[in-house]
């Protein structure tokens, strides 16, 4: 019978480890949600966020300042139209007269055949069905810039031809009030002297 010896170094192998078949949507998935293929932002672009923050920030601050400007001027141009169109109303009144306006003059979308100003300061379209009418001050911006461009001319001949008017009147007054004067002069004088004659007749 033969002894077999056998070397305590040497280690039995062991048999082959059996490998699992893993699902290939399982790789791919773990591939795909894998942290190492999640791109880190560099510091470039990290400075660059900075960067278009500080300008939407400044971009912003500026728009702020701008809509409170632009609210200031609204409410200064509103308050200075109104007085300017009660300033002619007051003009057109006294001197009881009408405008007519050039109607390619006026910014308006529809056809108007005829534009009038009338002496209480309305502003009267004439399209070919319908008419409109209204305070000056109540119509936009444009349309009441664009009647006083046309208006302003009109009433300077206006008010030139009335102070013409007014300065004739003043010049019959001066003469009739250097003449009525001369001749109150007279009929005083006349009549102070005959009073003094008839004082002195009674005493005697």
């Amino acid at each position: 019978m033969q002894d077999v010896y056998t070397n305590p170094e040497q280690k039995a192998e062991s048999p082959p480890e059996k490998k699992q078949d893993i699902p290939k949507e399982v790789v791919e998935k773990a591939e795909f949600f894998s942290p190492m293929q999640v791109p880190e932002r560099s510091e470039v672009f990290m400075e660059k966020d900075t960067e278009v923050e500080q300008r939407l920030q400044e971009l912003l601050r500026s728009l702020s300042e701008e809509t409170i400007q632009l609210k200031e001027f609204l409410g200064e141009e509103n308050r200075l139209m109104n007085e300017l169109c009660v300033s002619i109303k007051q003009i057109t009144r006294k001197l009881d007269i009408s405008l007519d306006i050039p109607p390619s003059s006026i910014p308006v979308k529809k056809k108007v055949k005829r534009v009038i100003l009338n002496e209480e300061g309305c502003l009267t379209l004439f399209s070919e069905k319908e008419v409109h009418s209204a305070f000056l001050a109540e119509y936009p911006p444009e349309i009441v810039m664009a009647v006083l461009w046309v208006v302003m001319p009109k009433l300077a001949q206006v008010v030139v031809r009335y102070r013409k008017k007014v300065g004739k009147r003043v010049n019959i007054f001066r003469k009739l009030k250097n003449e009525l004067k001369s001749i109150a002069r007279t009929v005083i004088g006349s009549q102070q002297k005959a009073e003094k004659l008839a004082g002195e007749n009674k005493r005697c």
